[in-house]
C-alpha cells in the first residue's frame, strides 16, 4: 500500500487526541525528528508519526502489518538503523516516556519512549539505581534489549539479566504480555535479542536499593584523567592492572579528540563502586601515572554519574562505530593503545576532517554477581567479555568516513589477533551487519533464536534476522 493511502487510513483510526502525523519533510520541526546519532545512510520517511498511548501504537502497529507498509521504531535517535525511506514511516515513541518505580516489589515498568535519563532519574528519587547504559539520551528498552553494558554491571548484571516481563507487539499486530508465566519463550529472546522479535511497548526490570554501592550518602567516586599521547602504552597497563585487581570499577581508556581543536589525547574516565578512598585504592595504577589535567575526581550521587559521558550524547555528522569483544584483557597488550594512536594519527594526517575518530577500551571489573544462571536464561551471549575495544569512525564527509572506517577494520583484525575465531565477538546494539554468530555467539544459542524467529516473526517484519 502506498503511504498516502496508509496515512489517510490511519487518520480515520481510532487513535488517542493529539497523536502527530508529520508528512512533510520541508518543514523544521520534521528534520529535527529525523535527527539521530549517525547521519550514514539517513533517508527521508514517507511519514513519521508520534503515538501518545500504548493502543495508539497496538492500532499504527496492526494497521501497518495489515496493508503491508514498512515502518522503524525509534526511541532515542542513537541507532543507525532507525531510518527507513519514503515508503515507509517513523514510528516516534517520544512523547511516551513514562516510569513508574514500585518500591515494595524493587522493579520499575518504563514505557516505549522512556530515555537512559528518565529512568535514572525516576529510579534515583525513590532511592534506587538501575542497570544502565552511560548515555542519558538513548534509548532505555531498545538498549537493555540488546544486552545492556552498565557500569553496575559487577553488582547486579548487565541490562538484560535484570528483565523482569514485557508487553510486546507480534509480527501479527497483537498485544502480548511476555514473563516468566507468559509467553515465556519470548523472555529468553527479549533478554538480549529483543528488537528482532516485536516492539515492546512497556519493560518492567529489577531496580536495586542505592545501598548497595556502600556509601553513606549513596555516592560513588567519577573521575576524568588527561594524558599526552606518548602516554598511550602506560595507560593502557595501568587500566588492565586495574581490570586485573579490582571488584567494583568502570574504566574507559582510550584516545579521543580533545576540543576545540580536536588534537588526541589519551583519556580515562574511571568510576569505583564504592568510597574515594576505595577508588584511589582501585585506580592506584593510573593515578601514579600523574595525568596532566583531571578535569574530574570526586563522589557524586549515583544519579549523576552519567554526566561524565555528555560527550557521548552529540547528534549528526558521519559516524560509524565498531565495538570489538576480548575475551581475556591478556588479549589487548599495551602497546596495542600506541597503534591505537598511530591509526588514528594516520586517519587525521590525510583527512582532516575525520580528526573527531577515536578509540577506547571499556570494562567493568569481574564482580560478585553470578554470571552462571543468566547465561541460560538469555538471548545475550557477551558475558565471557573481559573488555571492549571501540573504534569510533567520525568525519564531516563520506570520503573521510571511509577512509576511517577502512583503517578501523584493519585495527579490528590487529586488535583481535590473540584471539581464536570462536571467540570473536561484536556488540549487537552497535551493528547489525556483522556476522551474527559474532553478534550472538553459541550455536545452541543461535538455533534456538533462529526457532523463535519462525514461530513469531516468519514474514521479517521486525528486520530479517535470524531468517
Amino acid at each position: 500500500m502506498a503511504i498516502a493511502t496508509f496515512i489517510e487510513k490511519l487518520e480515520n483510526a481510532s487513535l488517542t487526541e493529539g497523536v502527530k502525523i508529520w508528512t512533510d519533510p520541508s518543514k523544521a520541526d520534521f528534520q529535527e525528528a529525523l535527527a539521530r546519532w549517525t547521519d550514514v545512510d539517513k533517508k527521508k520517511p514517507g511519514a513519521i508519526i508520534f503515538p501518545i498511548t500504548e493502543n495508539d501504537i497496538v492500532n499504527i502497529v496492526k494497521l501497518a502489518v495489515e496493508n503491508s507498509v514498512p515502518f522503524v521504531a525509534k526511541a532515542g535517535g542513537h541507532s543507525s538503523w532507525s531510518t527507513i525511506g519514503s515508503s515507509g514511516f517513523i514510528l516516534d515513541f517520544s512523547l511516551i516516556r513514562a516510569v513508574e518505580v514500585d518500591a515494595e516489589n524493587q522493579t520499575a515498568t518504563v514505557s516505549a519512549g522512556a530515555l537512559v535519563g528518565d529512568v535514572v532519574k525516576a529510579a534515583d528519587e525513590k532511592g534506587f539505581c538501575v542497570a544502565t547504559g552511560t548515555v542519558n539520551s538513548v534509548g532505555f528498552i531498545p538498549s537493555t534489549i540488546g544486552g545492556g553494558i552498565t557500569v553496575l554491571a559487577p553488582l547486579v548484571g548487565f541490562g538484560s539479566d535484570n528483565v523482569v516481563s514485557a508487553r510486546m507487539i507480534t509480527a501479527k499486530g497483537d498485544l502480548i504480555a511476555v514473563s516468566d508465566k507468559e509467553n515465556t519463550e519470548l523472555l529468553y529472546a527479549i533478554r538480549g535479542a529483543g528488537q528482532f522479535f516485536g516492539i515492546v511497548t512497556s519493560l518492567t526490570v529489577r531496580i536495586h536499593p542505592l545501598s548497595i554501592l556502600g556509601t553513606p550518602g549513596n555516592t560513588v567516586w567519577s573521575a576524568t584523567l588527561v594524558y599526552d599521547v606518548s602516554c598511550a602504552a602506560a595507560v593502557a597497563k595501568a587500566a588492565i592492572e586495574v581490570k586485573q585487581t579490582t571488584t567494583r570499577s568502570y574504566c574507559l581508556a582510550g584516545v579521543l579528540p580533545a576540543p576545540p581543536t580536536l588534537d588526541p589525547i589519551i583519556m580515562v574516565v574511571a568510576i569505583h563502586l564504592g568510597s574515594k578512598a576505595d577508588a584511589r585504592t582501585a585506580f592506584k595504577p593510573l593515578l601514579d601515572l600523574k595525568p596532566t589535567a583531571v578535569p574530574a575526581n570526586d563522589e557524586v550521587p549515583f544519579g549523576k554519574v552519567n554526566e561524565a559521558f555528555l560527550a557521548f550524547e552529540s547528534k549528526g555528522g558521519l559516524k560509524k562505530w565498531v565495538a570489538i569483544g576480548l575475551t581475556s584483557i591478556d588479549q589487548f597488550k599495551p602497546e596495542y593503545m600506541t597503534r591505537l594512536v598511530e591509526q588514528r594519527a594516520k586517519v587525521a594526517d590525510r583527512y582532516p576532517k575525520a580528526k573527531p575518530t577515536a578509540s577506547v577500551i571499556e570494562f567493568t571489573s569481574d564482580g560478585p554477581w553470578s554470571k552462571v544462571s543468566a547465561e541460560k536464561e538469555t538471548a545475550w551471549s557477551h558475558r565471557d567479555i573481559a573488555t571492549w575495544c571501540h573504534l569510533l569512525c567520525w568525519a564531516a564527509d563520506e570520503e573521510s568516513l571511509n577512509y576511517a572506517y577502512e583503517v578501523a577494520e584493519g585495527s579490528r583484525e590487529y586488535v583481535r589477533q590473540r584471539q581464536q575465531r570462536d571467540e570473536y565477538s561484536i556488540y549487537g546494539n552497535f551493528s547489525r551487519s556483522a556476522p551474527v554468530q559474532e553478534r550472538f555467539k553459541g550455536g545452541e544459542r543461535l538455533e534456538k533464536l533462529r526457532g523463535l524467529k519462525q514461530r513469531w516473526d516468519p514474514e521479517g517484519i521486525f528486520t530479517r534476522e535470524f531468517l
